[in-house]
């Protein structure tokens, strides 16, 4: 990479997509999301723009997520352990290794990190 790329998230050209390896178990998260860089030689890193509707999934977390809320509440468990919610301005770090259970309570919109 030899220059800085850059999005305003309120105007990124979102694309409709449900991230690899979710499952959705309840409602349509009518996910959209954009990816603004994606390394996958060496150390994996990409991050991006998600954004989705009212829902309940779950996937595996493959990789270390950070995530950013930009818009919306989102309560998120691990392996079936108490969930954490979190609202529009709260950083948090999903480890990887564990299952997580996302549930969308309002339209939800995020910047998200994965790092190995």
């Amino acid at each position: 990479m030899t220059a800085i790329r850059s999005v305003t998230t309120s105007e990124a050209p979102l694309e409709v997509w449900q991230p690899e390896g979710v499952t959705v178990l309840d409602g349509n998260p009518h996910g959209h999301g954009f990816t603004l860089f994606e390394q996958t030689v060496g150390p994996a890193f990409a991050t991006g723009v998600f954004a989705c509707q009212p829902s309940t999934t779950t996937y595996e977390l493959t990789s270390n997520e950070i995530i950013y809320v930009l818009q919306g509440s989102v309560s998120i468990a691990l392996d079936g352990q108490e969930a954490v919610e979190l609202t529009t301005g709260d950083l948090a770090l999903l480890p990887k290794g564990h299952q997580s259970t996302w549930t969308f309570h309002t339209p939800f919109k995020e910047v998200w990190f994965l790092v190995d």
